[in-house]
């Protein structure tokens, strides 16, 4: 399966540059704004941190704000799709046809043996214009590669190796794919919910700070950001979504769990703090789909892991309506 790092990662077009460096002056204006210089390090290490790849960089890169708001989840198996990417990478896989995606017009594969590649035939112009996996982050405009074009692949598909997977990695899910207008504003978002939660910043100040940063570094793409979908309350940006609790407390309010100790090989790295309840995760109010585009700041919010797992792949409705099921059966109506 695929194991390394997407393909081209360390690629970046002119255009995602010029993104990225949004994000960095976002990250710079909150920093500005922390009086102690230890806490404007933590900042920056654990948030705003900034690696100009489309991976989010590889061992100490980007911090948790790139990594989220930008990119998209790590993924490794036997598929194309990157390990980390850009969320408006050009290129996606999905299951129909989408509205946002211009279909390719074929998948071929070149070459022999490990040294195989795939590559995707677009239409441009009323010419055919092949683009191999080390240059698809070049197309200019949204594309969708769909089960059929993979079709008369499928038996050689079937044994590739790892190597050759890893060498590939360079689609990313239809589901994950926004618009970097989408990515910047959640970027946004999520730094100002980090900033008020844990570094002691009023929302007032961090909120016009970042939209004024936004109106200023947006003219180096000619768009004007934020746009009208922005979210502008303190409760709506800075609380778990779920429990509508301050993303810094216990979900719910809730006495914190006491988790048994387990043994765990002292040579390897040590996550236990990621499966913590309280534990701060990216989650979408409405769940990722295909058919239209959902990773916006609208929908983007930080909150418990505990909320996140328990919503696992729906919608706030449909866990609430599901959670007052549970209570009514177990007769804890208070």
């Amino acid at each position: 399966m695929a194991q390394g790092r997407t393909v081209s990662a360390s690629f970046l077009t002119e255009k995602d540059r010029k993104i990225i460096q949004i994000c960095l002056e976002v990250g710079n204006t909150i920093i500005e704004l922390i009086n102690d210089s230890n806490e404007r390090k933590r900042f920056k290490d654990t948030f705003s941190k900034i690696s100009y790849t489309r991976d989010a960089g590889a061992g100490q890169g980007g911090g948790k704000l790139q990594r989220d708001a930008l990119c998209t989840r790590g993924i490794q198996g036997k598929a194309p799709y990157s390990n980390r990417n850009l969320r408006w990478h050009p290129l996606i896989a999905s299951k129909q046809p989408v509205p946002h995606a211009k279909e390719i017009e074929s998948v071929e594969i070149e070459g022999e043996e490990e040294a195989q590649t795939l590559v995707f035939i677009v239409l441009q112009e009323g010419e055919r214009i092949a683009y191999p996996a080390s240059r698809v982050h070049e197309l200019p405009e949204r594309y969708a590669v769909l089960p059929k074009h993979w079709q008369p692949h499928i038996e050689r598909l079937k044994f590739w190796n790892d190597t050759l997977w890893t060498q590939n990695s360079c689609i990313i899910t239809g589901y994950e794919a926004c618009d970097w207008q989408d990515a910047v504003e959640a970027f946004a978002v999520l730094a100002i919910s980090a900033a008020t939660n844990f570094f002691n910043l009023k929302f007032e100040e961090v909120f016009m700070c970042v939209v004024e940063t936004l109106q200023k570094q947006t003219t180096l793409l000619e768009m004007k950001l934020p746009r009208e979908n922005f979210p502008k309350n303190e409760d709506d940006i800075s609380r778990c979504p779920l429990c509508k609790v301050s993303v810094s407390a216990s979900p719910a309010n809730l006495p914190e769990r006491k988790r048994d100790e387990r043994w765990k090989p002292d040579w390897s790295a040590n996550k236990r703090g990621e499966g913590e309840d309280a534990s701060m995760q990216l989650m979408h109010i409405e769940p990722l789909t295909e058919i239209e585009i959902r990773h916006t700041a609208k929908n983007v919010r930080y909150g418990h892991r505990w909320c996140n797992v328990a919503m696992t792949d729906h919608s706030i409705e449909e866990t609430l309506d599901f959670m007052e099921y549970i209570v009514k059966a177990h007769h804890r109506l208070k």
